[in-house]
Order: structure tokens, then C-alpha cells, then sequence
């Protein structure tokens, strides 16, 4: 079934990497020559990232011609204020962000009154802008993952004088570019990175539960739903893990696209609440309101919970795409015998008391069952509750984080509760909640997550089991070569190997292919002429028209070498560019696989040991 109506775009560029922040030259070289306000905090600054950023832009035609870092942890009118000013003070025309959702959103506004001028709250509500009015160019660097911020249309900013949070809401907040480097979020610490990385849950479930979902946000929230689940343990109690750090920014990237088109719900509605009276850390608050809710709005969506359970890898039940649901667990006879002697009562509660047991037995079984389909979806949308619960409570084992709002810091026996409701109740993520929400229902959460009894569980060697192994950073070493002749010395000689190589060789010259190599850094020349008799290797001037040019970085060569570095992957980064046939050039790639492991050995005979990576 579609929803009757639904709409979907991604108009900002979205570039992932390892240690991607070293190469963005050509990722940015679109902007042209510009004078950037960098957005940031403190916390960063001391951290180094913001210098990375700066190495980074240094290759660039882009200028940081001002950074404002005095953005809070729950950006506030104040600071938004101070941050446009700087940047008109310095007439900066590009606006980057390196930060999380507080940084990310100051920059939004903040770039919306440098152009538009005026006081913040001119600018309150959603869509004002015309179509045809234009911001800044805005680039976003994420530190956290969670917020996914950085491919949304919205921004909060805190009131703290009247104790609400206001909303933003532009197309024209989606930025140009954003860039996911999993170092950036390395130094996270724990609690941070449970806070976050529970955010960007949230996101997903409420995209995926809403009243306004619809097929592509669908896809993208239970693909979030499955990669943060899989990996938030592991990324909060092993921070250097960048396999489990990039998994997060990738859930947090679909999550807040999956959000951005199907919007968020209650759960958001009364975080924003205790965040705007209480001063409740967003990502804490959505993290304790998450079950609660989700046992709220159950009956109205149980297929939908259903599938969310699945997704976060719920084992019992199980659901199987077919005409009926079977829970997978092993005991074909004991439910044959339910099945052809017990009344339909005795059944459910045999499988109620043995669910444990009863696994692996054929859909036909069941067919005259007509409750056994939506029962078990049921059950499984509880175990899907069950387990973010679960996981709160491991995470708090991981990062002390706190598992009620007492705790939590609501220090006045929730005397402010009527306002929370209230305030909850005004809230726009209330409109998308699959229940109409009231305020009774919002108090009767607060107050269950206030008095909640929850303790930490412990995180056992199975749960952390990743998913990835830790990767390094992958551009490998620099400045290899130190002229162009140790390069051309080097390389042509491997070319040579290669061609005198069985099983390589003879293979290169039945492609009857002619290929230039441009290497730079430092410079050369050298073609693999194969349409011949013999194979030629030529180093400097061609007198002939090779059928492909390829261009490259020596470095790139290097790695290439030695089988890793994606040929690719780095024409899609524009880390190799290819003039001519290139297809017929790609088939050399399994010709050539045996190199890799000739690659080190010869450096190794040349007394090159240095080099091996």
C-alpha cells in the first residue's frame, strides 16, 4: 500500500570516508574562491578537529575568514545572534559548520540572518523563504552522529527566557555539501556518543511509525534502524573503532533524511519539552521517552513496531514475509501436536509459555490460525520495545548514563510537569504522532521515566562483536617517491616484471591496449604499449596515441600497487581521472590482481623496505 500522496529530494551532496577530509579539493572546488565563517565550539577547538578542517581547506580555494565558537551546548537566540554578526563583521559569503546538531543548527540561522538581517525572531516558522531567495553556500562537517542535521531542512534554537525551544524550517537550510569522516567523531566521548547515537534512532523509528511516512523514507529509517543497533555498543565502548563510528554517521545520515521527509512525532514533542523547562540533553531526553511511547502508540501501528523490532535484530519472534508469520525457533513437533489436538487457546498459551522452544515449523501448519498472524507481529513489536529498553540499560553500564529523569537532573519532584505538558502539547512534532497525543498521556510518561527503576545491565564480549574490523586511516603514506626519477626508475622496472610475468604478460598483450600513465607529485610519464608484437614499456615522450590516459597522484599509484586503493572508488572521487576507453581499461583489473603481491616483493629487491605498506 502508498500513502496517497508523498514527496522525496536530496539536494545536498553527501561525500563518506575514512581520513576523506585530506582530499577534498575536488569535492569543493566547485565553490570557487570563497571567505568562510567557521562555526564551532570550545570543546572542538581544543580537540584539534577544527585545525584538521583548516589543513584540509588549506588545499582549497576556500579561506577561513572568521571562526565563532561560542556556540552552546543547546544553541541559544543569543548566540545565534553573535555568530551572524561575526560573520557580516568579516563579510564572509560561505558558511561551514564542525559540530554537532547545536553547532549545525546556530549555523543555519545564523546564515539565514546574514543575508536577511533583522532580529531571530522575524525569521520563526516554517518555509518564509521564497523559492527563489537564496543563502550562503553552506558546507556541514559532523562531529557527532545523531542529529543528522547535516541533510535537514530544520533548526532549533533554545528561548531560555521563555523556556521553549523555536523551531526553523527552510529548504534552503539543506546545505551544499556535507562530509562524513568517521575520525571527526573519534573523540566523542561515550556518553555523547550513546546521546546521539540514540537520537538518530529515534529519528528513524518515528520516520518509519508516523503518520506522514511513505516508501523512500521507509527504506532509509530501517536501514538506519539496523546499522545504529548493530553498532552504537560497540562505538561507545570502543571509540577508535572507525568501522562502528562510520556506521553511526551513515545511520544518522539516513535517519535524518528518512526524518526530514516523514518528520518525527511524540517522543520528540516532549523531549523538546524537558529540554526547553528542564534543560534535559536532547539525545538523554529522547533516549528515556523512546520505549515509552512506543508502548503508547503500539495498537495504532503494530506492524510497523513489527518491522522496527526485526530490524534491531529481535530473534523472537521472527517474521517471515510470507502469507503467514512463523516464530523460528525449533520444535516442529511440539506445535504439530499443538496444532492437530489443543483447542486455539491452548495453543496461543503453549506458545506463549514456550516461546523459547517453539521454532522452525511450516506456515501451513498454521493457515486456519487467523490469529497466529497478527498475534506474533504483536509480539514481536513488544520485544522490539523490550529491547530498546535493553539497550538504555547496557549503555548505561557502558557510560554511567543515567536511566530516569531524577537523575537525569530534575531536581523538584517534577513540580513543573503541568508546563512540560503544556509546552509538549505546542510542540509541532505532535501533529505526526500515529495517536493523537494528550496531556494526560504526556504526564503520565514523565512521570514513569522520572520514577523509572531501570538499572545498568552488563555488556557481555557477544554483544560487542562488530560488525567491521577497526580500519586505519586509508590514504596511506605520502610523498613515496622523492623525484620523478626514483618514480620512473621504480615503477618501470614493476612494469617490466609484470610483462615478463606467466600469467600476466601474455595476458597484457592480448589486450592489444595502449595506456599513459600522467603521475604527479612528483611528475612522469609512462606508457604500456600492448598493440604490437611485443609489450613496450616507455618511459617520458610517446610518438604514438594511447587508447586510455590516466591521471594520478604517485602516491595513489603507490597504494594501488599494493591493493589498496580502489580504481573505482577513485574515479568516482575524481582521485584518478581517465580520458578514452575506459571500460576495456577497468577489464585489465583482474589481469593485473597477481601484482599486488609482486608489488612488495620487488620493493623488497630493491632494497626499498621502507616503502611496503
Amino acid at each position: 500500500m502508498l500513502p496517497d500522496y508523498f514527496e522525496f529530494s536530496l539536494p545536498t551532496k553527501l561525500v563518506y570516508g575514512i581520513g576523506i577530509l585530506d582530499s577534498i579539493q575536488g569535492e569543493v572546488a566547485g565553490f570557487g574562491k570563497r571567505n568562510a565563517l567557521l562555526v564551532t565550539d570550545e570543546i572542538l577547538l581544543k580537540t584539534g578537529l577544527v585545525d584538521k578542517v583548516k589543513e584540509g581547506l588549506q588545499k582549497t580555494d576556500i579561506r577561513v575568514a572568521a571562526v565563532f565558537d561560542k556556540v552552546p551546548p543547546n544553541s541559544d537566540i543569543a548566540a545565534v545572534t553573535a555568530c551572524a554578526k561575526a560573520g557580516k563583521a568579516a563579510k564572509c559569503d560561505m558558511v561551514i559548520a564542525v559540530g554537532g546538531g547545536s553547532v549545525i543548527d546556530t549555523a543555519k540561522v545564523s546564515n539565514l540572518m546574514m543575508v536577511k538581517g533583522g532580529k531571530l525572531s522575524d525569521h520563526m516558522g516554517a518555509y518564509l523563504l521564497d523559492k527563489s531567495e537564496a543563502l550562503l553556500p553552506f558546507i556541514v562537517i559532523p562531529t557527532t552522529a545523531g542529529t543528522g542535521s547535516e541533510v535537514t531542512k530544520v533548526a532549533v534554537i533554545a528561548d531560555p527566557d521563555n523556556d521553549v525551544k523555536l523551531p526553523f524550517a527552510e529548504d534552503q537550510f539543506l546545505p551544499q555539501l556535507a562530509i562524513l569522516d568517521p575520525w571527526m567523531t573519534v573523540s566523542m566521548p561515550p556518553k555523547l556518543t550513546a546521546y546521539t547515537g540514540m537520537d538518530a534512532l529515534v529519528h528513524a523509528v518515528e520516520a518509519y511509525v508516523d503518520k506522514e511516512w511513505s516508501p523512500a523514507s521507509d527504506a532509509l529509517a530501517l536501514h538506519a534502524i539496523k546499522l545504529i543497533t548493530e553498532n552504537i555498543l560497540i562505538a561507545a565502548h570502543s571509540p577508535e573503532n572507525l568501522e562502528a563510528r562510520g556506521a553511526m554517521q551513515v545511520g544518522s545520515f539516513l535517519a535524518g533524511v528518512a526524518f526530514s521527509h516523514s518528520m518525527v512525532g511524540m517522543v520528540h514533542g516532549i523531549s523538546h519539552a524537558l529540554g526547553g523547562v528542564y534543560h534535559i540533553p536532547h539525545g538523554l531526553a529522547n533516549t528515556l521517552i523512546l520505549p515509552e511511547v512506543m508502548a503508547y502508540n503500539l495498537d495504532a501501528r503494530v506492524d510497523r513496531y513489527a518491522d522496527v523490532a526485526l530490524a534491531m535484530g529481535v530473534s523472537f519472534p521472527t517474521i517471515v514475509s510470507d502469507s503467514q508469520s512463523v516464530i523460528k525457533t525449533g520444535a516442529l513437533d511440539l506445535v504439530s501436536k499443538a496444532v492437530r489436538k489443543t483447542s486455539l487457546t491452548t495453543f496461543k498459551r503453549i506458545v506463549d509459555e514456550k516461546s523459547h522452544k517453539v521454532r522452525d515449523f511450516a506456515v501451513q501448519k498454521l493457515s486456519n490460525f487467523g490469529f497466529v498472524d497478527g498475534w506474533i507481529r504483536r509480539q514481536a513489536a513488544l520485544a522490539g520495545i523490550e529491547k530498546v529498553r535493553l539497550l538504555n540499560r547496557q549503555l548505561a553500564f557502558l557510560t554511567a548514563m543515567p536511566l530516569n529523569l531524577k537523575d537525569a537532573g530534575i531536581d523538584d519532584e517534577l513540580d513543573r510537569l503541568d508546563q512540560v505538558a503544556q509546552t509538549a502539547m505546542e510542540d509541532g512534532s505532535m501533529l505526526y504522532n500515529p495517536v493523537e497525543p494528550d496531556p494526560e498521556a504526556v504526564m503520565d510518561i514523565v512521570e514513569r521515566v522520572y520514577f523509572s527503576t531501570e538499572i545498568p545491565l552488563e555488556v557481555t564480549p557477544e554483544d560487542l562483536k562488530p560488525s567491521g574490523t577497526a580500519t586505519s586511516k586509508t590514504d596511506g603514506p605520502s610523498n613515496v617517491f622523492k623525484d620523478s626519477e626514483m618514480l620512473c626508475d621504480v615503477l618501470t622496472q614493476f612494469y617490466e616484471k609484470l610483462n615478463n610475468t606467466p600469467g600476466i604478460g601474455p595476458n597484457l598483450a592480448r589486450t592489444n591496449l595502449c595506456v599513459q600513465f600522467r603521475y604527479k607529485n612528483p611528475d612522469a610519464v609512462i606508457t604500456i604499449d600492448a598493440t604490437g608484437d611485443d609489450t613496450r614499456i616507455i618511459a617520458g615522450d610517446f610518438d604514438g596515441t594511447p587508447e586510455v590516459t590516466m591521471s594520478m597522484n604517485a602516491d595513489f599509484a603507490h597504494k594501488f600497487w599494493h591493493g589498496k586503493a580502489n580504481l573505482v572508488t577513485a574515479l568516482t572521487r575524481r582521485q584518478v581521472k581517465a580520458k578514452g576507453n575506459v571500460p576495456k581499461t577497468l577489464k585489465l583489473l583482474p589481469i593485473l590482481k597477481p601484482a599486488y603481491d609482486l608489488y612488495p616483493a620487488f620493493l623488497r629487491e630493491k632494497g626499498l623496505d621502507d616503502l611496503i605498506m
